[in-house]
């Protein structure tokens, strides 16, 4: 086995492929791990090492970029997940891909990464209007039948849009909430931000539930996969203490879609 070296901080060599937009799953700021994930995506893409070599030991790398094992392996595992780099015990850390692959990751480390997810992708409207609950959507909202929302449903893509979408995405605002003069053909913003910076307030809670489906008939046609595919709903409910004044709902195609949360966890010492 031979490992390839030369990756570090201080690395002053120009890069020839400059990577203009990272996936959105290195596209957050520090912490330094996700430096380290970008560089060795960066080395990987402009060929050193290339396909079949393999990265610096983890031992190398925590010494180069003077982080802990776990943060080096956190750097490894966002590269894993972009389907660049294959892990093998004993053997070490191979690159299989100098592109990550089509798929959308969405990572999850703390509340404030909801607004990265719209950041990171667009969405295209398809329908914007005011409806009255019925007893499904009632129960979706938690609210009375026939209350008044605002409905707006489209397709979300990733950062090339031109590309298969990532999700069929609905939207619902209290009507109380509901004047929003950005909206438009095109969100790139979540629209719970749009209701903070119109209305002055702070969301408070945010609740997420996720659903295992399939994806059948006109929804399978929409996100052009096979008829009764994997997929994955997520729901998010927005609290203004205890009303709710928004909810979204997303069916992303398992094909195209992975979801990652990570929980910094504390040691008692006592």
């Amino acid at each position: 086995m031979s490992a390839v070296t030369g990756i570090g901080a201080s690395t002053a060599k120009p890069m020839e492929n400059e990577i203009d937009v990272y996936p959105p799953s290195l596209a957050a700021t520090p912490p330094r791990h996700l430096d380290l994930a970008r560089t060795l995506m960066q080395e990987i893409v402009n060929g050193r090492p290339r396909i079949g070599e393999f990265l610096p030991t983890e031992a190398e790398l925590c010494e180069q970029w003077n982080l802990s094992r776990y943060a080096v392996r956190q750097a490894i595992q966002k590269l894993t997940s972009l389907g660049m780099v294959s892990r093998q015990a004993g053997v070490g850390t191979r690159v299989i891909s100098d592109r990550p692959r089509e798929r959308y990751m969405q990572v999850m480390d703390s509340p404030a990464d909801l607004a990265g997810y719209a950041k990171g992708t667009t969405l295209r409207t398809s329908s914007c209007e005011r409806i009255q609950a019925d007893p499904a959507q009632a129960r979706l909202l938690r609210s009375d039948v026939g209350a008044e929302w605002l409905h707006i449903a489209g397709i979300r893509y990733g950062a090339d849009a031109k590309r298969e979408p990532i999700a069929l995405v609905d939207i619902y605002v209290d009507q109380a909430y509901s004047r929003l003069p950005e909206l438009g053909a095109v969100l790139s913003v979540p629209v719970y931000t749009m209701i903070e910076k119109e209305y002055g307030i702070k969301v408070t809670r945010v609740e997420q539930e996720l659903q295992g489906l399939l994806i059948a008939d006109a929804q399978a046609e929409l996100l052009q996969v096979e008829d009764r595919s994997a997929g994955l709903r997520i729901i998010r409910t927005y609290f203004l203490r205890d009303k709710v004044i928004a909810v979204t709902t997303g069916v992303h195609p398992a094909s195209r879609f992975s979801y990652l949360m990570s929980y910094q966890l504390t040691q008692d010492v006592r």
